[in-house]
Order: structure tokens, then C-alpha cells, then sequence
């Protein structure tokens, strides 16, 4: 064998050992790496399973206050975690990922204290549930209710008297006082809340009788009027007309509305999701039996598991009365057609303006907002009847409540 051959063949054996050398010694590596890989995962987990653990977390904005308590399922008590000073506080809503909470305030001017500044203060959701606000900033019209879209960068309120509809930007997902657009609608908008699919908004408006039905884009934020514009609500005289609070089922191509006036009730509609638009296929009137005073309709919404839908019925005859005959009433929801049986009427605190069931769905939560009370109830999860179990003081004239279990909290560099 020639010398340059063999001096090629001692150095392919030269790479090939050292190849193999490399090799042994990345061996522990690797194996360390794919331990820590699995080890993370295990974390993420237990943390996800941990958050559903966690205790879940009311608030309430009452009394200039935005109160938060830590709710024992067990026990249905309400522990009182903390209570935050906010001038006006009024309807509010969380994040989708539940990290951020929004909360309209009305601010006294420095100047001039008998007059006030609309703003939508943001705070953060701390691990246990506390809030710690971060920014607070001046919205052109006060916001009766607010809710983000799904990806979390914009969201959207709607000022009753002139009926017109904002869309703010969030930036980190902070509002900072950046308005995406303002859409003029009809006088007597109540709520605005987007589609599962993101792509359109409804706002009910009392006074026209109608659900705007608008579209929305979610990169820009913008919206259009859809076509049609709207879907106009029952108009016979023995029907439960006026749409005010509007909430999708879970499951169902279905939607729900309380109709305010002039005959309280409920309506059911169905939803096209691909052009956006709702057809009314039931209406159901709420008014109590043998009554001669007033009643309007308020909140609603829908159990998790699309069973059930509870709407607000709220008597105010004498709006400065400490009593009532309010209830919440509940219906049954058939898992195929989204058409409801009326359960029966609950009595409860006096005016509920709003109220609100738990991730669970075991509990309910009525604030009254002319007795300044908090109500406790069960859900029988195979009737769906309510049972009023406590009562707690709320401060005065409560404005919203909002339950949910606080987030997860990661270690660094695992989100």
C-alpha cells in the first residue's frame, strides 16, 4: 500500500473516532435536554391543573369600589381579599387569557368636582386574584358595557343615550386611550358582543327594537355595517319586544336576548355564522303572574355547559323601594333546537341589574342594586333551580359583577 493512501486512511480513522468521541460526550447532553424538556411539560401541567384548582374569585364594583372576594365551594362562603378605590366603577370584564381586568370609572375633575371623566382603568390579575392597577385612561363617552374581542387587542363599548359603539386598541393588552373607531348606531344601544368567530359584533338596541348586526376586523379593528344592518326584535303587542343584553349558547348556533320592554321577557334567535345575521324562532315573556307594576328585564346568561340560560327580571314600580318583586328566572335549554321551557321565577335582591354564575355552574350571584345586597344562590344541577343560601352587604348601588378563576402563574420563559 503507497504512503498516501495509508496516511488517508489514518486520518478518515482519526475523524472517525473523534466523531465518535463527540458523540459520547453529547449523549449526557441530550439526554439532560430531553429530561428537562419533559420535566417542563410535566410543570406546565400541574400549573394548568393547579389554576383549575384555584379558588375562584368575585368582583364586584360598587360604592366607588371595585371589591374582590375569594369564593369557598365548599363551604359557599365569601372571603373578602381586597377592596380598590375607583370613583364611579360600573361594568367591567377580564381579558380572554383572564390576565388583565377592565372597569369603567367616572373620575371628579380637580376643578370642578361635581363633574366627572369618563375612563376605563386596567389592572392586572395577580396569581391569588388581587387586582393592581396599571393605567387608567380618558374614553370620549362613557361605556354602559365593555367586552374584548377574542384575540385581546381591541375592545368594545357602546354609549347608550346617543347609540353609538367605540372600538379602543389595546396595546400589551392595556387600554392607553387610543380609539379605533366610533360607529353611530341608534339611540338605546345596551351591550356589544362579538361572534365565536370574531368576525362580527352585536349590539341590541332597546329603543328601535333591534340587534345591530355589524362587521368586524380583527387585524385593524374597524367595523362596517353588515347586510343587512340589523335584525329587527318582536313587535307584537303580547310579545316581549326591545332587545337589551345578548349572549351566544356554547354550542348552538343560537342567541339570546333579553327583551326589556313592554312585555319583559327573553328572545332565542338563530345564527347564521357565515353572513352574520339572526333570524327571532322564540319569545318568551317573563312578566310575573297577577301583577300590576312594573317590570323590566336586565341581565342573562348562559351555564357553561349550555343547559340552562337565567335572565334578570327586575321590578322597578318605586325604583327608591327597598323590596320588590324581582327575580331571576330560569329556562331549560333543549340541546338540539336551542328553544327554552321556562323552570320558574327566584325571588331575589331588589333591581338586579346585574348578576352572575360561576365557572362551576353550581353557583349563582345577584347584586341588588336598590338594597345594596349580594345575593348566594345553588344551582340544582338537575332541575336548575335556584336556592338562596347567603347574603352579603355590597356597598352602595352595585353596578356589575364578574366571576372567574384567577391565571396560571408560569415561571419565566415557559409562556
Amino acid at each position: 500500500m503507497s504512503p498516501r493512501p495509508l496516511t488517508a486512511l489514518n486520518s478518515s480513522l482519526t475523524r472517525t473516532r473523534r466523531n465518535y468521541d463527540e458523540e459520547q460526550m453529547q449523549m449526557p447532553l441530550k439526554t439532560f435536554q430531553g429530561a428537562r424538556k419533559i420535566l417542563l411539560s410535566i410543570l406546565v401541567i400541574l400549573i394548568a391543573c393547579a389554576a383549575m384548582w384555584a379558588d375562584e374569585c368575585l368582583y364586584l364594583s360598587a360604592g366607588n369600589k371595585v371589591t374582590v372576594f375569594q369564593l369557598d365551594e365548599k363551604t359557599c362562603e365569601l372571603t373578602l381579599l381586597q377592596s380598590v378605590d375607583l370613583p364611579g366603577a360600573g361594568p367591567m370584564t377580564a381579558s380572554p387569557g383572564k390576565r388583565f381586568m377592565y372597569v369603567t370609572a367616572k373620575i371628579p375633575i380637580e376643578s370642578n368636582r361635581r363633574k366627572r371623566v369618563s375612563k376605563i382603568a386596567t389592572f392586572s390579575v395577580e396569581e391569588n386574584g388581587r387586582l393592581k392597577q396599571i393605567h387608567i385612561a380618558t374614553v370620549k363617552m362613557s361605556a354602559g358595557y365593555l367586552k374584548p374581542d377574542k384575540t385581546g387587542q381591541f375592545l368594545a363599548g357602546n354609549n347608550y343615550g346617543p347609540g353609538k359603539v367605540s372600538i379602543w386598541k389595546l396595546s400589551d393588552g392595556i387600554y392607553r386611550g387610543e380609539t379605533v373607531q366610533e360607529f353611530e348606531l341608534e339611540p338605546k344601544a345596551h351591550c356589544s358582543v362579538f361572534s365565536p368567530s370574531n368576525r362580527y359584533l352585536l349590539v341590541p338596541a332597546t329603543g328601535p327594537n333591534k340587534v345591530f348586526q355589524i362587521r368586524f376586523d380583527e387585524k385593524t379593528g374597524a367595523v362596517s355595517a353588515n347586510d343587512p344592518p340589523h335584525a329587527s326584535g318582536p313587535s307584537g303587542e303580547d310579545e316581549a319586544r326591545q332587545p337589551r343584553h345578548l349572549v351566544f349558547h356554547p354550542k348552538l348556533n343560537i342567541v339570546y336576548t333579553t327583551n326589556e320592554r313592554e312585555r319583559p321577557g327573553i328572545g332565542v334567535w338563530k345564527w347564521n355564522p357565515e353572513n352574520g345575521t339572526l333570524k327571532t324562532i322564540q319569545n318568551v315573556v317573563t312578566y310575573p303572574k297577577d301583577f300590576d307594576g312594573n317590570i323590566t328585564t336586565s341581565a342573562l346568561h348562559v351555564t357553561h355547559d349550555g343547559r340552562f340560560v337565567y335572565i334578570a327580571n327586575r321590578d322597578i314600580t318605586d325604583r327608591r323601594a327597598r323590596i320588590g318583586k324581582d327575580s331571576i328566572v330560569g329556562f331549560s335549554i333543549d340541546a338540539t333546537t336551542g328553544r327554552l321551557e321556562m323552570i320558574g321565577h327566584f325571588p331575589c335582591e331588589h333591581v338586579p341589574r346585574s348578576f352572575a354564575l360561576n365557572e362551576s355552574g353550581r353557583f349563582v350571584f345577584v347584586a341588588g342594586q336598590m338594597d345594596d345586597q349580594l345575593g348566594v344562590y345553588t344551582v340544582d344541577q338537575k332541575t336548575g333551580n335556584l336556592k338562596r343560601l347567603k347574603q352579603y352587604p355590597t356597598g352602595s348601588r352595585p353596578s356589575w359583577v364578574h366571576c372567574m378563576t384567577p391565571p396560571a402563574s408560569f415561571p419565566e420563559g415557559l409562556e
